[in-house]
């Protein structure tokens, strides 16, 4: 009797706590609704077709007024006929070598298919395309500037923006294309950036926009440095995506984990970031530490980039996006107005957070619901 007494109070626990999390997964206050309608209707991307003779609509170009560019290479959901990609490449039968080849199939009898090493990640980074387009707009609230954004729409399955053409594609003829497309765009916002020197004295930030599931919960800020590069603290700026010019004006220490880092401004707005002050290095944990595209577009021409993976469960909950956001955006603010990046662009502002502290507060309130009943659950069990 007492066990189905128990199983019952279990599944009754389990259900009432369900019913919480789904109010809170599903049905998000009316302005978030509207926040997330405003940010995705109140810029439209550039006709490509009138302004560059190309009609491709698996990419969204926002054009900027700031010299900072947002990419989301891996958000994209638009079927095309682009062949897939397989799911593992290449490798030398008996070779010591980790060395991947990416051809499908596998051109001669020494390659085999290898599932361990050269596994292909199909995977999809779910709302970093509404995050990127909240954080235009939130910036340009603060700034009264806004940020070039460039969005491939393409299912990752089909072409990897963020790898080498190679494992990207495949070798696939339009698929290479694409891949091309893509890139033309980034390396376009980068030369307007550079070229008009007068506004930007030719100095510019990449922010690449990724998100992960790891279970530590951190915001991953990747800068071409591996954890054991930040484990020892053995790493130049030169060694890094961030522009050598950033030396002659900060501690390279400083600006990757400490006080000067864009992970200690993450960290002052509630959210933890790895590299940050917290935590200066990610140790033994999952961190992902760079992709192509801080490879391809920091360090060179004054110009920096920052892959940021954000944790996947604060973008698939609208009411935690917008939250995200909201916090992002101010650490990104801080950010730039510490580093001097946007000195001739912009004067410091006072920021609004009342809609953050508004959202925190909605939070903790879910927080005490399912504590409560999980406080009333364990001491009926106790009791019996």
């Amino acid at each position: 009797m007492f066990f189905i007494f128990r199983n019952t109070l279990i599944i009754l626990f389990l259900l009432i706590k369900y019913l919480i999390t789904k109010q809170d997964t599903s049905s998000d206050p009316p302005y978030i609704t509207e926040y997330f309608h405003l940010i995705s209707t109140i810029d439209t991307p550039l006709h490509l077709k009138k302004h560059y003779g190309m009609h491709e609509s698996s990419i969204d170009f926002y054009p900027g007024t700031m010299n900072i560019i947002l990419s989301v290479p891996h958000d994209g959901s638009l079927s095309s006929n682009l062949p897939t990609r397989p799911k593992y490449a290449c490798r030398k039968s008996n070779s010591t070598s980790k060395k991947c080849y990416y051809q499908n199939p596998c051109v001669s009898p020494i390659f085999k298919i290898n599932s361990k090493i050269c596994k292909i990640h199909h995977g999809r980074d779910k709302n970093t395309r509404l995050l990127a387009l909240a954080l235009r707009y939130e910036l340009n609230q603060l700034f009264k500037l806004k940020p070039f954004v460039i969005i491939n729409r393409l299912e990752r399955s089909k072409v990897d923006m963020n790898r080498f053409i190679d494992e990207g594609t495949f070798g696939a003829s339009n698929s290479m294309h694409a891949w091309m497309r893509y890139h033309f765009y980034l390396k376009h916002a980068r030369e307007i950036i550079i070229n008009h020197e007068n506004n930007y004295e030719g100095k510019g930030l990449l922010f690449d926009i990724h998100s992960q599931d790891h279970e530590e919960g951190w915001v991953e800020l990747g800068y071409m440095l591996s954890s054991r590069q930040l484990s020892t603290k053995n790493y130049t700026l030169k060694s890094s995506s961030l522009a050598s010019y950033l030396t002659t004006l900060f501690n390279p220490k400083e600006l990757i984990s400490g006080n000067k880092s864009l992970g200690y401004f993450i960290t002052k707005y509630k959210y933890l970031a790895v590299p940050s002050p917290t935590f200066p290095s990610p140790l033994n944990h999952s961190y992902f530490e760079w992709g192509y595209t801080i490879e391809e577009y920091g360090r060179y021409y004054n110009f920096s980039a920052i892959m940021i993976e954000s944790p996947s469960n604060q973008l698939l909950n609208r009411t935690k996006l917008y939250m995200y956001a909201k916090s992002l955006a101010l650490a990104l603010y801080d950010y730039l107005i510490d580093i001097e990046l946007l000195e001739p662009l912009i004067k410091p502002e006072t920021i609004n957070q009342t809609q953050i502290i508004k959202q925190c507060n909605y939070s903790k309130k879910l927080n005490v619901q399912i504590s409560f009943f999980m406080f009333l659950f364990i001491n009926i069990i106790n009791h019996y």
